[in-house]
């Protein structure tokens, strides 16, 4: 192991001293001066054996010894450290300790810790033992770690040795000797050294083929039978990733051999994934300790910096010299510690700053900050160390300046995580009210990023400083969304009601921009509270007009494209006859909306400044149809935020993705993405935002088939101001569908009577948010209501429908018409749905196209459609074939009024409901029209908890085990129950 060379000459000049035993001095070896590092041919009576931390000076020094045991040399030996470096005549005695003889102890008496003149008594009697030793033969004095012996021995064997060159005595002295950075050498050690008249050498780290040399010794002694040898190029990879890792110090070597499978150090050479276990950790605090006295001081502070530079101000870190610094940082390197001037391994580093007094390493941590700051480092490299000191941060004014600084910047980097934590310090440090504030709403808003379930808990202290009267103006509109968003409606009103009243005569641009951004979100999403409000805001709105030829703000042009997608027809003024805008003038506007959401897209990076820029623009895309576009943008988005490691970004992005999914047919997907929207981001995380989650699962889960699965979620609990939000459309749209496909048919038409009544009033009646009309066709075509079917689907026709939704009203239509005309309508449909990629629905208009051919004596054509459809159905994760066909009449059954109920299990149903007290068949009734648990308790003024045992008492008499099995023809008026 590149050892054996030294090993040998070392070796030679110790039997040579043997057999000079006797010989004249001069003769033998002469006055010379030391021989250069490395020479080991020069004679003399020293030899000096030096290197760095862990080289392998001891393990060649025993090597020596154990290989020269036998050559007649008397051994005397001993052991240094530094702890006993102040323990006068130490070594000494250790070098005596098996020599005594009938003179008694030796008269070992000097100052002690001082470099003071050793008695000549002492030096004497010390010669004299020696001299008696070497009369009989060679003696060889070998002391390991010579810096540490204390100065009387030095002074013993400096003496001593100048005695025996004298009288020719046979005596011999190698030592090693390891570094001790800071320390200033006795002087009789640097005299004794000097007078070197032997080999000195300088152990260097292993090279790679040294390394090679290792793991073969190694192998050879764990497997003799060399059976399993690595071959020769896995041992040559294995050795330059082991030689990588610890820059050849053989101990480290060892260290990471041990701490790792032998069956697996061939991938970790493959993959340079050699990483450090306990013992290599272990054994490197070790190496860091044996620098020096101030070696584990300095290493702190280097892995505080960072670095190990500028040395000046690791010094000043860790209150020390410059040249002791320089010292250990140069025996760190040698010791396969630092790579440059930086930790070969984060591992190590951080387990030298685990030390066992934390009030030290947060000392250093608090002088590290105060010098960097002084010095003018960036504020991030200060801030990690403030960030570190955790309660024990300086109560300076620098302190939460520095910090807010260090937030904005890591922000720019996409450090989000890192920001908050700062902002959340300066939050605390700060001493300033208005200033706290600012920072809690900052921190707030980037949280919702990394951990939006933690949101809502750090928006309450802003609630409380909006209620309390110091929020400024501009901070209340800002959190105005926020509040809404967790269902905080009337917390929403105060924070609009407050800043209107401290609303100045001249507002500047930012609060004009945030007004009217307030306006737009409460017009597309909480039309309830703009209504409750409008009256107040309008002045204010007036006043904050947008000027004349500005450029738009970005988050005012994605929320007013936004709400002139959805508000498209029922808002858009009369054209010049008077008549109201037609079906080309909506497909114009939204044609110009979606182009200028794209636009927007194009030119905006996904921050927290615009994220809700971002969702504005790509549901305005969802709404006006535009699935293509739509989908691109999506996909493209959350790559970006998943690189930005964003779960709230990403769920609710998610979300939107699920229904673009369901429009286009594809169940199974919408299903997954839906999903992964709620592991994203927790149901308590939501808000009234759950409406969008929820509602794509349960779209999904009844496109699919698994209705149980989709009664469940109905009855998932929500906050009960989402029915007051565009996401209740949602909701309420998606439980008509379930409530359709479950058979409960009356459930289904109130949901989506309601869906379209809400709409209406709220201004955003579009076929791209939900296609209620198309909802309440099927309902009341499976109620025997043709007529009122009928017409539903030719008004859906007649608005501002795109192809997705004139194919799910025509096919609807052709239900209504006679068998012969279905055909044709069916053609219309299927060629719609075709083009617009929508599998499921598509599927659908194929089921009723093949039934229609086959009542028509076309067996071949109906089947050929049958099985298209099930193919079409499978591929998109439909399972439940079934339901694909809508349920219509007989062509012989008359039209059913729509109350009426259905003919034939009336009887039983009113049998059933005999049986019930008034109170349980209010409930039931409640529940079988899709009434959820806690709008029952609501709407009844009663707990849930009653709700709930109501309807287990009402399953058990009426022998029914599921929601779903309820009679939705009880003669209960549901619309005015309580």
């Amino acid at each position: 192991m590149e050892r054996d060379e030294q090993i040998a000459k070392l070796t030679s000049w110790v039997t040579g001293a043997a057999r000079s035993h006797g010989t004249e001095h001069g003769a033998t070896y002469g006055i010379t001066v030391a021989g250069a590092p490395d020479d080991l041919t020069t004679p003399g009576r020293t030899a000096v054996i030096s290197g760095p931390v862990a080289s392998g000076k001891t393990a060649l020094l025993h090597r020596v010894l154990e290989r020269t045991a036998d050559s007649g040399v008397r051994l005397l030996s001993a052991v240094t450290s530094a702890a006993e470096q102040d323990i006068p005549f130490g070594v000494v005695e250790e070098l005596l300790r098996d020599t005594a003889d009938a003179a008694g102890p030796l008269p070992l008496r000097g100052p002690a810790g001082t470099e003071d003149l050793v008695p000549t008594q002492t030096l004497m009697a010390f010669y004299a033992r020696l001299a008696g030793l070497a009369a009989r033969g060679p003696v060889l004095i070998a002391i390991d770690d010579v810096q540490y012996a204390d100065p009387q021995s030095l002074h013993c064997l400096l003496y001593a040795l100048g005695r025996a060159r004298t009288a020719g005595a046979g005596l011999s002295l190698m030592v090693t000797r390891g570094p001790d950075a800071g320390a200033t050498p006795p002087r009789v050690l640097e005299e004794l050294l000097r007078r070197i008249e032997g080999p000195r050498l300088r152990l260097r780290p292993l090279s790679v083929q040294g390394v090679e040399a290792l793991l073969a010794h190694r192998a050879a002694e764990t497997d003799r039978s060399a059976a399993h040898a690595s071959a020769p190029a896995l041992t040559a990879r294995l050795a330059a990733a082991l030689h990588g890792a610890t820059g050849g110090n053989p101990l480290l070597v060892r260290s990471l051999l041990d701490d790792h499978d032998p069956r697996r150090r061939g991938e970790e050479a493959a993959d340079g994934s050699f990483q450090p276990g306990d013992r290599f950790l272990r054994d490197a605090l070790i190496c860091i300790h044996r620098t020096g006295a101030d070696g584990l001081r300095v290493a702190q502070g280097i892995a505080l910096l960072g670095i190990a530079g500028p040395l000046p101000l690791l010094a000043r870190l860790v209150e020390a010299e410059e040249r002791t610094v320089e010292e250990v940082v140069a025996a760190l390197g040698d010791a396969g510690i630092l790579r440059g001037s930086r930790f070969w391994h984060g591992a190590v580093r951080t387990a030298v700053l685990e030390s066992p007094d934390d009030d030290d390493v947060a000392r250093l941590r608090r002088r590290a900050a105060r010098l960097l700051y002084g010095a003018g480092a960036a504020p991030m490299v200060v801030a990690a160390h403030l960030l570190g000191l955790g309660p024990g941060v300086p109560d300076e004014e620098w302190v939460p300046r520095v910090l807010s600084d260090a937030a904005h910047t890591a922000l720019a980097s996409q450090r989000v995580g890192f920001a908050v934590r700062c902002l959340r310090l300066a939050e605390e440090c700060s001493s300033d009210q208005r200033e706290r504030i600012r920072l809690r709403a900052s921190m707030a808003k980037f949280i919702w990023r990394v951990n939006p379930s933690a949101w809502a808990r750090e928006l309450r202290p802003l609630n409380a400083a909006l209620h309390e009267g110091s929020l400024p103006v501009t901070e209340s509109l800002r959190l105005v969304d926020d509040l809404l968003w967790n269902g905080w409606i009337d917390d929403a009103a105060t924070a609009i009601q407050h800043a209107l009243e401290g609303w100045p005569g001249t507002p500047d641009p930012a609060m004009t921009t945030e007004l009217r951004s307030v306006r737009l979100v409460l017009a597309s999403t909480y039309p309830t509270l703009l209504d409750r409000l409008d009256g107040a805001l309008v002045p204010a709105w007036d006043g904050a007009a947008h000027p004349a030829g500005a450029a738009e703000d970005g988050i005012l042009a994605a929320m007013g494209a936004l709400h002139g997608v959805l508000s498209a027809g029922t808002g858009a003024p009369a054209a010049a006859d008077g008549t109201a805008p037609g079906v080309r003038d909506r497909a114009a506007a939204d044609e110009r909306l979606a182009e200028n959401a794209e636009r927007i897209l194009s030119g905006t990076r996904l921050t927290e400044e615009t994220h809700v820029t971002v969702r504005a623009c790509l549901l305005a895309l969802l709404y006006a149809e535009r699935l293509g576009a739509a989908i691109l943008w999506t996909d493209r988005l959350l790559e970006e935020a998943a690189e930005r490691g964003a779960p709230g970004w990403t769920a609710v992005m998610q979300a939107m993705r699920a229904h673009m999914a369901l429009r286009r047919g594809e169940p199974a997907q919408a299903l997954r993405l839906a999903e992964e929207a709620l592991e994203q981001l927790p149901p308590h995380g939501w808000g009234v935002g759950i409406g969008m989650p929820l509602s794509a699962l349960i779209e999904a889960r009844t496109a699919m088939g698994d209705h149980e699965a989709a009664a469940a979620l109905v009855d998932h609990p929500v906050p009960e101001q989402m029915l007051l939000t565009r996401y209740g459309l949602h909701f309420v749209y998606a439980r008509g569908r379930h409530q359709l496909a479950t058979g409960r048919h009356q459930a289904a038409l109130t949901d989506f009577m309601t869906c379209g009544r809400l709409m209406r009033e709220w201004k955003m009646d579009r076929a791209g948010l939900a296609p209620w009309r198309v909802g309440v066709a099927e309902a009341s075509l499976a109620l025997g209501n043709r007529d009122m079917a009928e017409r539903f689907a030719r008004d859906q026709l007649a608005e501002d429908a795109g192809p997705r939704v004139r194919g799910l009203a025509l096919r609807v239509l052709a239900g209504t018409r006679p068998l012969p005309e279905r055909p044709a309508l069916l053609d219309r449909a299927v060629a719609l749905l075709q083009e617009e990629g929508n599998s499921y629905e598509l599927a659908r208009a194929l089921t009723d196209l093949g039934t229609a051919y086959e009542r028509l004596g076309d067996t071949a054509q109906g089947k050929t459609c049958t099985r298209r459809a099930g193919r079409i159905a499978e591929a998109g994760g439909a399972r439940d074939l079934s339901q694909l066909q809508a349920e219509q009449p007989s062509q012989s059954a008359p039209p059913q009024p729509l109350a009426a109920p259905a003919p034939g299990p009336a009887r039983p149903q009113q049998a059933a409901a005999s049986i019930l007290t008034d109170a349980e068949r209010r409930v039931a009734a409640l529940a079988a029209h899709g009434y959820t648990n806690r709008e029952i308790g609501a709407k009844l003024f009663i707990t849930v908890s009653t709700v709930e045992q109501h309807l287990t008492r009402v399953y058990r008499k009426i022998n029914i085990t599921r929601r779903q099995d309820l009679p939705v023809s009880w003669d209960i008026d549901v619309a005015h129950t309580a």
